[in-house]
C-alpha cells in the first residue's frame, strides 16, 4: 500500500501495528462491509492523525489490478489503416467494479432507520489517472454538492472518504447526508464504423437518495469524454463555430412538447414552456441527449428527464466528427 507523507512526519515514528490502528475505515474490492467506530478527533495531534488516516483511505481506494476473471472488456482497439491513424486511437480499457459500504454504527434497524451509503466505483486497466480523477471529482460533488473541490484526484477521494467516515462514526447520523444513498458509476465508449472518427465516451454517475420515510430522488450526472485526448468535453466543444446554444435548444422544442404532453400539461402551454439549457448531456448512436434533473422541467417529478434529438436534425449545429455512427 502506498504511503503518503505528512508534512510533520509525525506517524513515521510509530510502529506498523499502531499505524494501522489509526485507519478508521477499511475499503475492500468486494461487497464486504466497513467496520469500526471511533470518536471524532479533538486535539491538534489527533487531527493530524485523522488527516493521515484519510490519506491512507485514499490510497486503499486505489485497488490492485483485478484478476482476468474479474474484468470485463470495455472497448477493443480499432483497426487502423496506417500508423498515423493508430497513433490517434484510444487504447482498449478494461474495467472492474468495486463496492464500498458505510453504515451508521450501533443502530437497531428494527427500531430506527439506519443511515446507509453504498458506493460502486470503477477500476481501470491499464490505469487511467485522468479518468479516475474525473470519476472521483464527480462522486465528491454528488455527496457534497455545496463544497468546492480542487481539481486534484486525491482531494476528491479524501472528501469521499470523509463522508464515509462521518457515517461510520456518528451514532446519531449525519444531517448533511440522506438516510439512504446508492451511487453507481458506469462508462460507455461510443463505437465508430470509421476509424478516422474521434473516439468519445461518457461517464455516468447515478445517485439514488431517500430523505425521510417516503421522499426519494434520482440524480444523473453525465460527463462527456474525448477518449483520445483524455479530457472532458463541454457542450461548446462539439458545436460548430457559427452555431449557438439558442439554435441548439430550438431543435429540442419538439421532444420537450412531447414529454410535457405525456405528463398531462395542456396543449396551450406547451409552446411557451421554458426550456433551459441542461447541465447534463451526452451523445450516443441515437443523437444528442439533454438530461434534466428532477424538478427542472416539471415540479413533483422525482425522475430525471432525457430528451434526445437525432443527428439528422443537428445539421449545421454539431461538428461532423462528433456524430456517432449507427451500428
Amino acid at each position: 500500500m502506498k504511503r503518503h507523507k505528512h508534512p510533520l512526519n509525525f506517524l513515521n515514528s510509530l510502529s506498523m501495528s499502531n499505524r494501522y490502528l489509526l485507519v478508521a475505515l477499511t475499503m475492500t474490492v468486494s461487497s464486504s462491509f466497513l467496520l469500526g467506530c471511533a470518536p471524532q478527533p479533538e486535539s491538534m495531534f489527533e487531527q493530524q492523525a485523522e488527516a493521515e488516516a484519510a490519506n491512507e483511505i485514499g490510497a486503499d481506494i486505489k485497488i490492485e489490478t483485478p484478476e482476468p476473471s474479474e474484468v470485463s472488456p470495455l472497448s477493443e482497439p480499432v483497426a487502423a489503416a496506417d500508423s498515423s491513424v493508430a497513433s490517434q486511437q484510444a487504447p482498449s480499457i478494461e474495467i472492474s467494479k468495486q463496492q464500498i459500504i458505510a453504515r451508521q454504527p450501533k443502530c437497531d434497524s428494527q427500531q430506527a432507520t439506519c443511515q446507509y451509503l453504498e458506493l460502486n466505483i470503477l477500476g481501470f486497466n491499464p490505469s487511467q489517472p485522468w479518468l479516475s480523477g474525473i470519476m472521483w471529482q464527480t462522486i465528491a460533488r454528488v455527496l457534497s454538492p455545496d463544497t468546492p473541490f480542487a481539481s486534484q484526484q486525491q482531494v476528491a477521494k479524501d472528501s469521499v472518504a470523509s463522508v464515509l467516515k462521518q457515517i461510520e462514526f456518528s451514532s446519531e447520523g449525519v444531517s448533511s447526508q440522506p438516510i439512504y444513498q446508492r451511487v453507481n458509476t458506469d462508462l460507455t465508449i461510443n463505437e465508430h464504423e470509421n476509424s478516422n472518427e474521434l473516439i468519445t465516451g461518457y461517464l455516468l454517475v447515478e445517485s439514488t437518495q431517500q430523505r425521510g420515510a417516503t421522499h426519494q430522488q434520482w440524480q444523473l450526472n453525465y460527463i462527456m469524454l474525448d477518449m483520445q485526448k483524455k479530457l472532458q468535453l463541454s457542450l461548446e466543444d462539439i458545436l460548430l463555430t457559427d452555431a449557438d446554444i439558442d439554435k441548439l435548444l430550438n431543435t429540442f422544442q419538439a421532444p420537450k412538447k412531447i414529454w410535457l404532453s405525456k405528463q398531462g400539461v395542456e396543449q396551450q402551454y406547451l409552446e411557451a414552456w421554458p426550456l433551459p439549457l441542461a447541465k447534463q448531456w451526452y451523445i450516443d448512436q441515437q443523437g444528442l441527449h439533454l438530461v434534466y434533473q428532477s424538478g427542472e422541467l416539471l415540479n413533483n417529478k422525482p425522475y430525471a428527464v432525457d430528451l434526445v434529438v437525432p443527428f439528422s436534425q443537428l445539421q449545421g449545429i454539431i461538428k461532423p466528427e462528433y456524430k456517432i455512427a449507427s451500428s
